[in-house]
């Protein structure tokens, strides 16, 4: 009798621990049963897509600049990363030019330690850096000179009506704060303008800061793939798989104890994958990165994406939203 009072206390026991997290046990017994599709099971990430006909280049940058469409087969990407991450001294910025196979056929590289300053911008035609006031005829020549860009007026500063009437002939490229060579203490804007193939700067502190012009030449993305967006008739997500259920415990009290987020500090979910197909003009590539699937069936992607296409349709480029990355999706040479 002993023995068996003591088997329902453990049984009640069992159920008064386990009963709170039916659910979670339900969730994590249920997706074991799921099976990924055939098609999908030896597809890779982005970053490891194998193929006998395509490749995938990677660029990772800390800053991106827009893309721009040089002529109708050249595409311009540029950026700028850091050397090395941890101590952040070093400063690479880089130009590519993508021939319509979205192999690059030049680039330029220019790397320099952060005690020197430089800042360089793309300009249609022209890399400028505002730092140091040269250009270079690179991306329209492949000459890498870095030609001065002169001062309109030594050290005088313009003003409101000299820089309108100036504006009707160039056009405003850019603004750099900077300080007076005569006097360290005061700050002036230094406007950068561009007019008849001529590159000049003027200092004012008058002028109310127009809007520089957009680039003439910045390419147009055909859509998105995003969390809400399944993408396009080219590319698209094509299946979601639920790999893992996330929730806390009943019974793990310290959830209510996350200081600052009070008791959503955990929101439960899915961890799973998202498997995604591209169309390219002679076979279909299929690819997989990670997401988290919330209880609304709502997915929270590990990076979305801008989709470009080649005018050609030779290639894809995806433009990382979330992760700072470009893939160009490209036939092999």
């Amino acid at each position: 009798m002993k023995i068996k009072k003591v088997i329902i206390g453990a049984v009640i026991l069992g159920c008064i621990v386990v009963l709170p997290d039916a659910g979670k046990y339900y969730k994590q017994l249920a997706v074991k049963f799921q099976r990924v599709p055939e098609v999908y099971r030896t597809c890779g990430t982005l970053d490891s897509l194998k193929d006998d006909d395509y490749e995938v280049l990677e660029i990772q940058a800390q800053y991106f600049e827009p893309i721009l469409q040089i002529n109708d087969s050249t595409l311009l990407i540029a950026g700028s990363r850091f050397m090395d991450q941890d101590e952040r001294t070093t400063t690479e910025h880089f130009w590519y030019k993508l021939d319509q196979n979205g192999h690059v056929v030049d680039s330029l590289t220019y790397i320099y330690p952060n005690t020197i300053k430089h800042n360089y911008k793309t300009m249609d035609r022209y890399v400028v850096d505002t730092e140091c006031d040269t250009y270079s005829n690179w991306i329209s020549n492949g000459d890498t000179t870095r030609y001065p860009i002169n001062n309109l007026d030594g050290t005088r500063t313009f003003s409101k009506k000299e820089i309108k009437k100036l504006l009707s002939t160039k056009e405003y490229m850019a603004k750099e704060r900077h300080a007076l060579p005569s006097d360290p203490e005061k700050w002036v804007d230094k406007l950068f303008l561009y007019g008849h193939g001529q590159w000049n700067y003027l200092l004012t502190d008058s002028y109310d800061d127009p809007e520089a012009s957009d680039s003439k030449l910045e390419i147009t993305y055909a859509g998105e793939l995003t969390d809400e967006n399944e993408g396009l008739d080219f590319i698209r997500r094509e299946y979601i798989h639920k790999d893992k259920w996330i929730q806390y415990s009943f019974w793990d009290f310290g959830r209510y104890l996350k200081w600052g987020t009070g008791n959503n500090s955990h929101i439960d979910h899915w961890e799973g994958t998202s498997y995604f197909k591209i169309v390219m003009p002679h076979k279909t590539l299929y690819f997989k990165q990670p997401n988290k699937i919330y209880e609304d069936l709502k997915t929270r992607e590990l990076n979305n994406y801008k989709v470009y296409r080649s005018n050609e349709k030779k290639y894809l480029l995806l433009k990382g939203i979330d992760l700072g990355t470009y893939y160009v999706i490209r036939p092999k040479k």
